[in-house]
C-alpha cells in the first residue's frame, strides 16, 4: 500500500553533508553509496538528498549518512530538516514496508554539537506542546541541553542526540500532525566547544 505524507506515517527529510576536505564529492557520494536505502525512496540532487519512508528509517536513514561521513575525521557539517504531515506533499510512489537487516553504524558513539529547531504547525498552542515533548525527552537522554537564540544547543553522543530527536518529533507529531525539525550537525570543528567568537 502507497502511503501520503499528511495522512500517515510517511517521514520525509532532507540532508546535505558537508566534509571539510578537499576530496569532499568522493567523501559524500561514497557515505551515500554505502548507506542502506531498504524501504526507503531516496532522491539525490546537487543541493542534498531527499528520503521518504517510515519515521525510524528515515531517522536512521540520515544518521548512517551523517556517520559514513564522519568516519573519515576531520571536521564535517550536516544540514538536516524532517518533516511529517505537510498537507501539500505526495509520497512516492514505492514500498516502505520494506525491513533492512541490522546494521553495526560506524561512530555512533563520536561526539557531535547540535543547533536544533523544533515547528509543530498549524496550531496555535505550539509552544506548550513543544516544552512538554522537549523535557520528556531531555529527561531519556544524557545529551547535554542549552538554549540559544533561535534554537536549542544539543551536545553528545551522536546516538544520543538523533535518539532525542526522534523522540521528541515522534511525541509532537501524535499531537500536532505537521511538524517539523531542522538541525545543524556539527563533528570535529577546530573551534572550542561553546566558544564565543570574537570578530
Amino acid at each position: 500500500m502507497n502511503l501520503k505524507c499528511g495522512i500517515s506515517d510517511v517521514v520525509g527529510a532532507r540532508i546535505g553533508v558537508y566534509p571539510m576536505q578537499d576530496n569532499f564529492v568522493d567523501v559524500i557520494l561514497k557515505a551515500l553509496k554505502d548507506t542502506d536505502r531498504t524501504g526507503l525512496c531516496v532522491m539525490t540532487d546537487d543541493l542534498g538528498t531527499t528520503v521518504q519512508g517510515k519515521r525510524e528509517r528515515v531517522f536512521n536513514y540520515v544518521k548512517e549518512v551523517f556517520l559514513r561521513t564522519s568516519n573519515i575525521g576531520g571536521h564535517v557539517v550536516a544540514n538536516v530538516l524532517f518533516s511529517i504531515g505537510c498537507p501539500g506533499d505526495v509520497a512516492e510512489d514505492f514500498d516502505f514496508n520494506t525491513k533492512p537487516k541490522y546494521i553495526n553504524l560506524p561512530m555512533e558513539d563520536m561526539p557531535v554539537a547540535c543547533a536544533w529547531s523544533l515547528y509543530p504547525l498549524g496550531n496555535e498552542q505550539y509552544f506548550p506542546v513543544i516544552v512538554e515533548e522537549v523535557e520528556k525527552a531531555m529527561n531519556l537522554s544524557n545529551v547535554e541541553v542549552e538554549s540559544y537564540h533561535y534554537c536549542t544547543r544539543l551536545d553528545g553522543t551522536a546516538k544520543d542526540v538523533f535518539n532525542l530527536l526522534e523522540t521528541s518529533f515522534k511525541g509532537v507529531s501524535k499531537r500536532i500532525p505537521h511538524t517539523i525539525i531542522h538541525a545543524t550537525f556539527s563533528k570535529g570543528s577546530p573551534s572550542k566547544i561553546k566558544e564565543k567568537i570574537e570578530l
